[in-house]
């Protein structure tokens, strides 16, 4: 039997490729032909699921191919956040014969007999009741209690670099902290840079400063005595004198105009790594002076490690899980993207045809002075700009479907060679790093960790030394305990057994 699929996620910046995995693998459980996947990146709370563009292709899809006869979900969520929208889409995909089937709750709206199944409509009306209800009341607790306390000049977390909380909760000054935030806006308002600044910060109260950080106390009106919050203005004690914070304020703004962009160091492991002491360790690099590391937060712990090597490292472990399990999972990941970016690409020709219609009609209204000219305009308007956007979603859809198409023929690329993609790419894949004095821990997906020997500086300065085509040729994971992944899973079946 054939069947869609339909995913979503909340927002542009999220993924789905794990959706499409698991989509296919419960396909797969249900035996069910997959023909067709529909995504959605959009809040499910703020719409409708008639408000969604990947829904409603998917509804004119089954519209258009009356002998698919099924929808897989993985969770109850994805089709929506609010009750009434949930029960509306199942009743009348219920009226209609078609069978939605839900991973997580391991239910079907429909039984073997293509009867409603009582169970499931009993089911996903409490679920859908219990998470509108709890969103409903968290979000009006949470938002209540902090404007409560707000207007009474609480709700302060101490986090502001120069307060600290006093005895009643409200903000107070910490006089040990003010005197060098009056320094820094004075540096600031001299015309001195951010990185000039944090220099003179650091040599004069011995506390080095991010330069964001920096950028974020000038920026900040709470040190000017005005706290905003939420639409309140409230009233603090100030550090420094609103003239100050003015001047502070206007020389970094008229020296954002004219700077020149940096060169950003892309971390690929932000905010997953740590030193075996359990401090963050940070990215340190200095071309000039050859430094490329990755250095403990604190400064008596001194350790580091080689920045490069660690990406190479990250990239190999990963790369080493891909090569095993993903290279069929990419290819028909492909075929289905293009798939379904084709009749995507003829829904969108099929709303064209509508639109081109629709312009003829408005013309012979027109010269049948039905409407006026002004109405008429508008009307022409709007429709060569949805006519625009449809075309233009074509254009970039057959670059994927040819990109993708290129792809199959070639060995199969799991990673981004461009840091940025690679980050993003390997989010849901790298649990944390851990750096020890003579080891390095990588650990992937929460159970699988790659305990490495840390390398020689020495050595690694002489590989940087050789021409690039020539650099980490034969360069392998040095494993401490080299345990190969077969092997591993026997140990862990026995241990469970």
């Amino acid at each position: 039997m054939k069947a869609v699929a339909y995913l979503r996620v909340s927002t542009q910046d999220q993924s789905l490729e794990r959706q499409y995995e698991d989509i296919k693998k419960f396909a797969s459980t249900k035996k069910l032909t997959l023909v067709q996947i529909f995504e959605d990146k959009i809040s499910g709370s703020k719409t409708k699921t008639d408000e969604r563009v990947g829904f409603n292709q998917m509804e004119t899809y089954l519209k258009l191919n009356e002998d698919v006869k099924n929808i897989l979900v993985l969770e109850i969520s994805r089709l929506g956040r609010k009750n009434n929208d949930i029960q509306n889409v199942v009743e009348k995909y219920i009226e209609k014969g078609i069978n939605i089937h839900i991973d997580d709750l391991d239910i079907s709206t429909l039984d073997k007999k293509g009867n409603r199944s009582f169970a499931s409509e009993i089911m996903i009306s409490l679920l859908g009741v219990m998470a509108a209800n709890e969103a409903r009341l968290l979000s009006s607790r949470i938002s209540s209690g902090k404007m409560s306390r707000a207007r009474k000049n609480l709700a302060f977390g101490g986090k502001i670099i120069g307060y600290k909380k006093g005895q009643d909760g409200t903000p107070i000054i910490d006089e040990i902290q003010a005197p060098m935030i009056k320094k820094i806006f004075e540096f600031a308002s001299k015309g001195l840079g951010m990185r000039n600044v944090s220099t003179m910060i650091e040599s004069e109260y011995d506390r080095k400063i991010a330069i964001g950080t920096l950028n974020g106390i000038i920026r900040n009106s709470f040190h000017k005595g005005l706290r905003k919050y939420n639409g309140l203005e409230l009233t603090v004690p100030a550090i420094v004198s609103e003239e100050l914070w003015k001047i502070a304020n206007d020389s970094i703004s008229n020296r954002s105009k004219f700077g020149s962009r940096t060169n950003v160091n892309t971390n690929i492991i932000s905010g997953k790594i740590k030193c075996a002491c359990g401090n963050v360790m940070h990215q340190k690099v200095i071309p000039q002076g050859r430094i490329d590391s990755f250095i403990c937060k604190d400064e008596k712990c001194k350790n580091a490690i080689n920045r490069p090597w660690l990406f190479r490292m990250v990239r190999k472990v990963v790369e080493r899980h891909a090569l095993k399990t993903k290279d069929e999972q990419v290819r028909e990941t492909f075929k289905l993207q293009i798939s379904s970016h084709k009749v995507k690409i003829d829904l969108n020709k099929k709303e064209i045809e509508k639109l081109e219609k629709r312009q003829i009609k408005a013309r012979d209204l027109y010269l049948d002075s039905d409407i006026p000219k002004e109405e008429y305009n508008q009307i022409k308007v709007n429709l060569v700009t949805e006519i625009e956007e449809y075309s233009n979603i074509n254009v970039k859809l057959d670059k994927v479907i040819k990109a993708s198409e290129n792809a199959l023929k070639t060995d199969i690329k799991h990673f981004s060679e461009d840091l940025e993609l690679f980050k993003a790419e390997i989010q849901e894949i790298i649990s944390h790093v851990i750096i020890d004095k003579e080891r390095v821990l990588i650990n992937i997906f929460g159970w699988r960790e790659y305990d490495l020997n840390k390398p020689n500086s020495v050595k690694l300065g002489w590989e940087a030394r050789k021409p690039l085509n020539e650099r980490y040729i034969n360069e392998e994971l040095p494993l401490r305990i080299p345990i190969d992944d077969e092997n591993l899973q026997m140990m862990v079946d026995d241990f469970l057994s």
